[in-house]
Protein backbone atom coordinates (compact mmCIF):
# COMPACT_ATOMS: atom_id res chain seq x y z
CA UNK A 1 0.00 0.00 0.00
CA UNK A 2 1.34 3.46 -0.88
CA UNK A 3 1.19 6.06 1.86
CA UNK A 4 1.93 9.04 -0.37
CA UNK A 5 0.22 10.36 -3.41
CA UNK A 6 2.79 10.78 -6.21
CA UNK A 7 0.35 11.57 -9.03
CA UNK A 8 0.77 15.34 -8.71
CA UNK A 9 4.56 15.59 -8.48
CA UNK A 10 4.72 17.85 -11.50
CA UNK A 11 2.45 20.40 -9.91
CA UNK A 12 4.39 20.46 -6.64
CA UNK A 13 7.06 23.10 -7.09
CA UNK A 14 8.49 22.56 -3.64
CA UNK A 15 9.31 18.96 -4.26
CA UNK A 16 7.34 17.77 -1.21
CA UNK A 17 4.93 14.90 -1.36
CA UNK A 18 1.34 15.40 -0.29
CA UNK A 19 -0.06 12.80 2.12
CA UNK A 20 -2.54 10.46 0.59
CA UNK A 21 -6.09 10.23 1.82
CA UNK A 22 -5.36 6.65 2.74
CA UNK A 23 -2.79 7.74 5.31
CA UNK A 24 -4.21 8.00 8.86
CA UNK A 25 -2.57 8.74 12.16
CA UNK A 26 -2.85 5.77 14.52
CA UNK A 27 -4.96 6.45 17.61
CA UNK A 28 -3.93 5.35 21.04
CA UNK A 29 -1.22 6.03 23.59
CA UNK A 30 1.36 6.65 20.89
CA UNK A 31 -0.66 9.34 19.06
CA UNK A 32 0.83 12.84 18.90
CA UNK A 33 -0.62 16.38 18.89
CA UNK A 34 0.32 19.36 16.78
CA UNK A 35 1.94 21.94 19.03
CA UNK A 36 2.93 24.41 16.30
CA UNK A 37 1.56 27.90 16.99
CA UNK A 38 0.30 26.99 20.45
CA UNK A 39 0.53 29.67 23.14
CA UNK A 40 0.98 29.43 26.86
CA UNK A 41 -2.13 30.76 28.58
CA UNK A 42 -0.36 31.10 31.91
CA UNK A 43 -2.65 28.60 33.61
CA UNK A 44 -0.68 26.02 35.52
CA UNK A 45 -3.61 23.62 35.36
CA UNK A 46 -3.18 23.35 31.57
CA UNK A 47 0.41 22.26 32.13
CA UNK A 48 -0.58 19.77 34.73
CA UNK A 49 0.97 21.77 37.59
CA UNK A 50 -1.27 22.09 40.63
CA UNK A 51 -1.07 25.20 42.86
CA UNK A 52 0.75 24.93 46.13
CA UNK A 53 -1.61 23.58 48.77
CA UNK A 54 -2.35 25.60 51.88
CA UNK A 55 -0.68 24.44 55.09
CA UNK A 56 -2.89 22.40 57.38
CA UNK A 57 -3.29 22.64 61.12
CA UNK A 58 -5.42 24.53 63.63
CA UNK A 59 -3.05 27.51 63.76
CA UNK A 60 -3.05 27.89 59.98
CA UNK A 61 -6.84 27.52 59.91
CA UNK A 62 -7.23 30.54 62.20
CA UNK A 63 -4.78 32.67 60.19
CA UNK A 64 -5.53 34.90 57.20
CA UNK A 65 -2.86 33.36 54.96
CA UNK A 66 -4.08 32.46 51.48
CA UNK A 67 -2.69 31.55 48.13
CA UNK A 68 0.24 33.52 46.73
CA UNK A 69 -1.76 35.02 43.83
CA UNK A 70 -4.66 36.22 46.01
CA UNK A 71 -4.83 39.83 47.30
CA UNK A 72 -4.71 40.44 51.06
CA UNK A 73 -7.93 39.98 53.02
CA UNK A 74 -8.16 43.63 54.11
CA UNK A 75 -7.78 44.76 50.51
CA UNK A 76 -10.59 42.45 49.41
CA UNK A 77 -13.04 43.88 51.96
CA UNK A 78 -12.05 47.45 51.13
CA UNK A 79 -10.02 48.48 54.20
CA UNK A 80 -7.03 50.67 53.34
CA UNK A 81 -4.98 51.68 56.37
CA UNK A 82 -3.11 54.33 54.39
CA UNK A 83 -6.37 56.11 53.57
CA UNK A 84 -7.57 55.77 57.16
CA UNK A 85 -4.41 57.38 58.53
CA UNK A 86 -4.43 60.12 55.88
CA UNK A 87 -8.05 61.11 56.45
CA UNK A 88 -7.61 61.00 60.22
CA UNK A 89 -4.62 63.34 59.98
CA UNK A 90 -6.62 65.72 57.81
CA UNK A 91 -9.33 65.86 60.46
CA UNK A 92 -6.90 66.28 63.35
CA UNK A 93 -4.87 68.93 61.52
CA UNK A 94 -7.26 70.90 59.27
CA UNK A 95 -5.61 72.06 56.07
CA UNK A 96 -6.64 74.22 53.15
CA UNK A 97 -9.00 71.94 51.28
CA UNK A 98 -8.75 72.09 47.54
CA UNK A 99 -6.00 70.89 45.27
CA UNK A 100 -4.05 69.58 48.29
CA UNK A 101 -6.55 66.75 48.88
CA UNK A 102 -5.91 63.73 46.62
CA UNK A 103 -8.89 62.69 44.54
CA UNK A 104 -8.59 59.08 45.69
CA UNK A 105 -9.01 60.27 49.28
CA UNK A 106 -12.11 62.26 48.37
CA UNK A 107 -13.63 59.30 46.51
CA UNK A 108 -12.79 56.86 49.30
CA UNK A 109 -15.86 55.17 50.77
CA UNK A 110 -14.17 53.49 53.74
CA UNK A 111 -16.45 53.02 56.75
CA UNK A 112 -14.03 51.26 59.09
CA UNK A 113 -12.84 54.50 60.67
CA UNK A 114 -16.34 55.99 61.15
CA UNK A 115 -17.62 52.82 62.81
CA UNK A 116 -14.69 52.89 65.23
CA UNK A 117 -15.30 56.57 66.04
CA UNK A 118 -19.01 56.05 66.69
CA UNK A 119 -18.25 53.07 68.92
CA UNK A 120 -15.72 55.14 70.88
CA UNK A 121 -18.22 57.96 71.22
CA UNK A 122 -20.87 55.62 72.62
CA UNK A 123 -18.34 53.90 74.88
CA UNK A 124 -17.19 57.22 76.38
CA UNK A 125 -20.81 58.23 76.96
CA UNK A 126 -21.40 54.88 78.65
CA UNK A 127 -18.43 55.46 80.94
CA UNK A 128 -20.01 58.81 81.84
CA UNK A 129 -23.29 57.06 82.76
CA UNK A 130 -25.19 57.80 79.53
CA UNK A 131 -26.57 54.98 77.38
CA UNK A 132 -27.34 56.51 73.98
CA UNK A 133 -26.28 53.86 71.46
CA UNK A 134 -29.71 53.78 69.81
CA UNK A 135 -29.82 57.57 69.47
CA UNK A 136 -26.27 57.66 68.12
CA UNK A 137 -26.81 55.24 65.26
CA UNK A 138 -30.33 56.51 64.58
CA UNK A 139 -29.26 60.14 64.24
CA UNK A 140 -26.16 59.12 62.27
CA UNK A 141 -28.20 57.07 59.77
CA UNK A 142 -31.03 59.53 59.12
CA UNK A 143 -28.69 62.50 59.26
CA UNK A 144 -26.35 60.95 56.70
CA UNK A 145 -29.24 60.17 54.35
CA UNK A 146 -30.56 63.73 54.60
CA UNK A 147 -27.16 65.34 54.14
CA UNK A 148 -26.36 63.09 51.19
CA UNK A 149 -29.56 64.07 49.37
CA UNK A 150 -28.93 67.72 50.19
CA UNK A 151 -25.37 67.48 48.87
CA UNK A 152 -26.59 65.98 45.60
CA UNK A 153 -29.01 68.88 45.19
CA UNK A 154 -26.22 71.37 45.85
CA UNK A 155 -23.76 69.70 43.49
CA UNK A 156 -23.03 70.98 40.01
CA UNK A 157 -25.28 70.19 37.09
CA UNK A 158 -22.52 68.03 35.64
CA UNK A 159 -23.91 64.50 35.46
CA UNK A 160 -20.47 62.93 35.93
CA UNK A 161 -20.05 64.72 39.25
CA UNK A 162 -23.48 63.59 40.43
CA UNK A 163 -22.70 59.97 39.65
CA UNK A 164 -19.38 60.18 41.52
CA UNK A 165 -21.16 61.26 44.70
CA UNK A 166 -22.21 58.02 46.34
CA UNK A 167 -23.92 57.50 49.68
CA UNK A 168 -20.91 55.78 51.21
CA UNK A 169 -18.66 58.70 50.19
CA UNK A 170 -20.86 61.05 52.20
CA UNK A 171 -21.07 58.61 55.11
CA UNK A 172 -17.28 58.21 55.16
CA UNK A 173 -16.68 61.98 55.23
CA UNK A 174 -19.24 62.61 57.97
CA UNK A 175 -17.89 59.68 60.00
CA UNK A 176 -14.24 60.70 59.87
CA UNK A 177 -15.09 64.31 60.75
CA UNK A 178 -16.93 62.95 63.79
CA UNK A 179 -13.58 62.35 65.51
CA UNK A 180 -13.45 65.71 67.41
CA UNK A 181 -16.71 64.83 69.13
CA UNK A 182 -15.06 61.66 70.44
CA UNK A 183 -12.59 63.92 72.26
CA UNK A 184 -15.53 65.89 73.62
CA UNK A 185 -17.20 62.75 74.99
CA UNK A 186 -13.86 61.68 76.49
CA UNK A 187 -13.61 65.03 78.24
CA UNK A 188 -17.14 64.57 79.57
CA UNK A 189 -16.02 61.53 81.56
CA UNK A 190 -13.74 63.58 83.81
CA UNK A 191 -15.59 66.88 83.87
CA UNK A 192 -19.24 67.86 83.62
CA UNK A 193 -20.04 69.95 80.56
CA UNK A 194 -23.43 71.28 81.64
CA UNK A 195 -22.01 74.71 82.42
CA UNK A 196 -20.69 77.77 80.63
CA UNK A 197 -17.23 76.30 80.13
CA UNK A 198 -18.73 73.09 78.78
CA UNK A 199 -20.92 75.03 76.35
CA UNK A 200 -17.94 76.95 74.98
CA UNK A 201 -15.81 73.83 74.62
CA UNK A 202 -18.67 71.97 72.95
CA UNK A 203 -19.18 74.78 70.44
CA UNK A 204 -15.49 74.69 69.56
CA UNK A 205 -15.53 70.94 68.93
CA UNK A 206 -18.71 71.20 66.84
CA UNK A 207 -17.14 73.97 64.74
CA UNK A 208 -14.05 71.79 64.33
CA UNK A 209 -16.10 68.90 62.94
CA UNK A 210 -18.20 71.24 60.80
CA UNK A 211 -15.17 72.99 59.30
CA UNK A 212 -13.41 69.78 58.25
CA UNK A 213 -16.52 68.07 56.88
CA UNK A 214 -17.55 71.13 54.89
CA UNK A 215 -14.04 71.29 53.45
CA UNK A 216 -14.20 67.67 52.31
CA UNK A 217 -17.65 68.04 50.75
CA UNK A 218 -16.78 71.36 49.15
CA UNK A 219 -13.74 69.79 47.46
CA UNK A 220 -15.62 66.66 46.46
CA UNK A 221 -18.58 68.53 44.96
CA UNK A 222 -16.35 71.27 43.50
CA UNK A 223 -18.59 74.01 44.80
CA UNK A 224 -17.71 77.67 44.38
CA UNK A 225 -18.24 80.03 47.34
CA UNK A 226 -20.73 77.64 48.94
CA UNK A 227 -18.78 76.31 51.89
CA UNK A 228 -20.74 78.29 54.46
CA UNK A 229 -23.99 77.21 52.86
CA UNK A 230 -23.14 73.52 53.13
CA UNK A 231 -21.67 74.03 56.62
CA UNK A 232 -25.02 75.13 58.09
CA UNK A 233 -26.77 71.70 57.97
CA UNK A 234 -23.51 70.05 59.06
CA UNK A 235 -23.43 72.32 62.11
CA UNK A 236 -26.91 71.17 63.08
CA UNK A 237 -25.98 67.53 62.51
CA UNK A 238 -22.95 67.59 64.81
CA UNK A 239 -24.72 69.74 67.39
CA UNK A 240 -27.15 66.91 68.11
CA UNK A 241 -24.29 64.69 69.23
CA UNK A 242 -22.80 67.48 71.33
CA UNK A 243 -26.15 67.78 73.16
CA UNK A 244 -25.91 64.08 74.01
CA UNK A 245 -22.58 64.76 75.70
CA UNK A 246 -23.70 67.87 77.60
CA UNK A 247 -27.04 66.76 79.01
CA UNK A 248 -27.91 63.62 80.92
Amino acid sequence: MSFYNTSNNANNSGGFYQPSAQFAVPQGSMSFQNTVGSTNTGNDNNLGVAPDPLPVGILHALSTKGYAHEPPLLEEIGINFDHIITKTKMVLIPIRFGSGVPQEILNDSDLAGPLIFFLLFGLFLLMAGKVHFGYIYGVALFGTISLHNLSKLMSNNDTSMQTNLQFFNTASILGYCFLPLCFLSLLGIFHGLNNTTGYVVSVLFVIWSTWTSSGFLNSLLQLQNARLLIAYPLLIFYSVFALMVIFV
